[in-house]
């Protein structure tokens, strides 16, 4: 159910790029949240995930469905009886999932996304930093997005380096509509 990135990786590096220009304390744990980078070019949806650690909450998770263009090659047959080929480009909307966990999970174990513990896909890593922690991304279709909207909890599944345990990350789906009917106009 969930599709690869594609191979020519596509606004990805432009996503952290307008990241820094967001406000993260507008982001809660919990409902979506809808945000757009101060020159309005940018926009995402958003959530946290928190633990209570002793007297305050700390941030675990952060994830973020934003739009991105990709451009897909393609070939039109021109001429049958030549056959005679044109390449062209098409522009594809597409929406991304973003998730970033914390340091220190097992990069050897595929991050699994369940919607109401109903199983959807493994994730793929695509980079760890001190800043960010491990980020994992996919490209999500309508089918998913439906799941989005009528589900109650998104949970992310990943291994913790040298625990048999999994680490699982709730976010609440509250809100999630309505942050992304506004994401998908911009």
């Amino acid at each position: 159910m969930i599709h690869k990135i594609f191979k020519n990786i596509f606004l990805v590096s432009s996503f952290f790029l307008y990241l820094t220009t967001y406000s993260i304390s507008e982001i809660n744990s919990k409902s979506w949240s809808f945000l757009c980078s101060e020159d309005q070019k940018s926009c995402l949806s958003a959530i946290i995930s928190e633990i209570n650690n002793k007297e305050k909450k700390q941030i675990i998770a952060t994830a973020y469905i934003q739009m991105a263009t990709t451009t897909q090659k393609k070939m039109n047959l021109i001429n049958e009886e030549d056959q005679t080929y044109k390449l062209s480009e098409d522009n594809k909307t597409v929406t991304l999932l973003f998730v970033k966990l914390p340091l220190n999970v097992d990069l050897r174990k595929k991050p699994t996304i369940a919607i109401d513990d109903k199983k959807l896909g493994d994730l793929n890593f695509t980079h760890c930093n001190s800043k960010d922690g491990c980020i994992i991304t996919a490209a999500i279709n309508d089918e998913l997005i439906e799941l989005f909207k009528k589900g109650k909890i998104m949970t992310i599944i990943t291994g913790i380096y040298g625990n048999p345990q999994n680490l699982k990350i709730a976010f609440p789906l509250t809100n999630f509509t309505k942050s992304y009917a506004k994401l998908i106009k911009e």
